[in-house]
């Protein structure tokens, strides 16, 4: 599936990401400050690229912020990227905003902020890009700091062996664990392992980075909006 992303900032982090976007064939628009800066970006990576402050309005629709699906925020002041996500939501309304917290005290203030994914690693910063892209139904719902794993949301399949089988029973890929799980009609369930999966249960799912294709393959609802 085909993206309009924005990227803000240019630095090491933000020109991998964007090239590894751009190969995917995903329609990127950079906003960069330092001219010097744009121009590199422009010219080794072939994407428009916009002159100027990324958390300023004008700016913003000068790069076709309304009409973008995500706007990630990767410049190296935390403020900015909280500015930016906000006005791309609230004014641009953008569905999916990601931040990059330089300072990973700021992740939990950046969420309940209104950021939906802050990311201070770079790793997984760059996994989350691609499974907000490439994992329609699924979503990681907390990436657990100083670790690999994260916790995944995401609808049962009626269709996945998983339907129908114990928790204790179903083998899940790696050493992925239910955490929680609410059925259709809004009842909440606490993991245990004589507890029966169903059709449409939300779940949540703490995984290892390297499993969650796995789980998105045997598991997961890709037609569910979370």
């Amino acid at each position: 599936m085909t993206m309009r992303i924005i990227v803000i900032g240019g630095d090491k982090v933000a020109y991998h990401l964007i090239g590894l976007l751009v190969a995917e064939g995903h329609d990127i628009t950079a906003i960069e400050l330092r001219r010097r800066i744009c121009e590199r970006l422009a010219d080794d990576l072939e994407v428009k690229v916009i002159n100027g402050d990324g958390s300023n309005v004008q700016t913003m629709a000068m790069a076709g912020m309304a009409q973008a699906d995500m706007l990630v925020s990767l410049t190296g002041e935390d403020e900015t990227n909280l500015l930016a996500c906000q006005i791309a939501k609230l004014t641009f309304g953008v569905n999916k905003t990601v931040a990059r917290a330089n300072n990973p005290k700021n992740i939990t203030v950046m969420r309940l902020l209104g950021v939906d994914r802050c990311f201070s690693g770079t790793k997984i910063l760059a996994d989350i890009i691609d499974q907000q892209i490439n994992y329609s139904g699924m979503e990681i719902a907390f990436d657990i700091p100083g670790s690999t794993k994260g916790i995944l949301e995401f609808y049962l399949a009626a269709d996945s062996r998983a339907v129908g089988r114990t928790l204790l029973k179903y083998t899940f890929p790696g050493d992925a664990k239910v955490v929680l799980l609410t059925r259709p009609d809004g009842t909440v369930e606490m993991p245990q392992g004589d507890l029966v999966m169903q059709a449409g249960d939300r779940m949540l799912v703490v995984a290892d980075v390297d499993d969650f294709e796995k789980i998105w393959e045997a598991m997961v609802d890709k037609e569910a909006v979370l």
